[in-house]
């Protein structure tokens, strides 16, 4: 029967998790398999896959934490040792500065996208993530010392914010939903008709790209991209959020992810307040009456 991972162990692995973070948001290349065999010499004879799933587990420890930048390809995993969140909590005290170090690399903050294949559009197209788990629902050994997060950046916030990141998000859209409509529904008229909204009409549409459908129906497109990964949630606006509701049947948000490496999507259909679990995050502030 495994035994519960030992402090020792947690922390070996945990460097190695933030090792490759920063490698992989720096742009440098990771390879993840000789990764995990050099583990499997340090640690307690843990299996492959037994060290994938604690990979995935820190992955979503970073979510929790406050939607951190995770490792692409470790699916955030809930069920996790509050040992783990200690750990990772501790490497973040000791180096408070990692994320915003990375903040700027041309993975997180990319000047182009990269070339994407768009031959076979299914292979761009993944299901949308599935929730990891409660935020906070921990399972193993309590820690008792209390150890404060690190300050972090709000990356959702920084990418909708960042109008180069939006523009080469909805360039990358616009070009899959002409092929859609070309070269899969068989229908260059319709593809031809396509307006790049946000563009030629400005931002207050609330959506990016007015495209069809094959039965000339029409598909409001609203883009969300990042650099990061697919798990990264995003902002959305009032204004969108009230026309995603009155053209539910129309409206299609396009999250486009990891743009500077592998650019792909994922398509949510309807009202955002149906598809999306909203936080406010703002309030119009006026003084009031005394």
């Amino acid at each position: 029967m495994p035994t519960d991972w030992t402090r020792d162990e947690v922390e070996v692995i945990v460097a190695d998790y933030f090792g490759m973070l920063r490698a992989e948001l720096s742009g440098q290349p990771v390879n993840k398999a000789d990764h995990n065999r050099r583990l499997q010499e340090k640690l307690n004879e843990r299996s492959k896959g037994s060290i994938e799933f604690k990979h995935a587990n820190i992955s979503a420890v970073l979510l929790n934490l406050g939607d951190l930048p995770d490792i692409d390809g470790y699916k955030p995993r809930g069920n996790y040792q509050q040992l783990l969140e200690q750990v990772v909590l501790e490497r973040l005290s000791v180096e408070p500065d990692f994320f915003e170090q990375l903040a700027t690399t041309p993975i997180v903050r990319p000047e182009k996208s990269a070339a994407t294949d768009y031959a076979h559009l299914d292979q761009l197209i993944e299901t949308p993530p599935e929730p990891f788990g409660d935020p906070g629902v921990h399972v193993g050994k309590v820690a008792t010392s209390g150890v404060r997060a690190a300050r972090k950046i709000d990356f959702a916030r920084a990418d909708a914010e960042n109008r180069r990141l939006g523009r080469l998000g909805e360039e990358w859209a616009l070009e899959f939903e002409r092929r859609r409509l070309h070269d899969v529904e068989k229908r260059p008229d319709l593809a031809k008709r396509i307006v790049w909204t946000s563009k030629e009409e400005g931002d207050g549409a609330g959506f990016d790209i007015r495209s069809f459908n094959a039965d000339e129906t029409p598909r409001l497109v609203e883009v969300k991209a990042t650099g990061l990964g697919k798990y990264m949630p995003f902002y959305v606006t009032s204004n969108e959020l009230a026309v995603s509701e009155q053209r539910a049947a129309d409206y299609h948000l396009y999250r486009v992810f990891s743009l500077s490496t592998d650019p792909r999507l994922y398509m949510l259909r309807g009202a955002l307040s149906s598809v999306c679990h909203l936080q406010p995050s703002q309030y119009a502030a006026r003084l009031a009456r005394r």
